[in-house]
């Protein structure tokens, strides 16, 4: 009979984790209420083209 050839193991390796810092940028009153805007306006003119089809 013959022999198994034993494959050897490799060291695990270890993945490099790279840190990301994440930066937020604060919202002030006025950038909020610029967004909450834009978000009505697209919703008001998906809404016509909701309605005209």
């Amino acid at each position: 009979m013959s022999k198994k050839a034993s494959k050897k193991r490799k060291p695990a390796v270890k993945a490099k984790i790279q840190d990301t810092v994440v930066q937020t940028k604060t919202f002030g009153y006025e950038d909020m209420l610029t967004e909450l805007e834009a978000i009505v306006a697209d919703a008001e003119q998906r809404q016509e083209e909701e309605d005209a089809a």
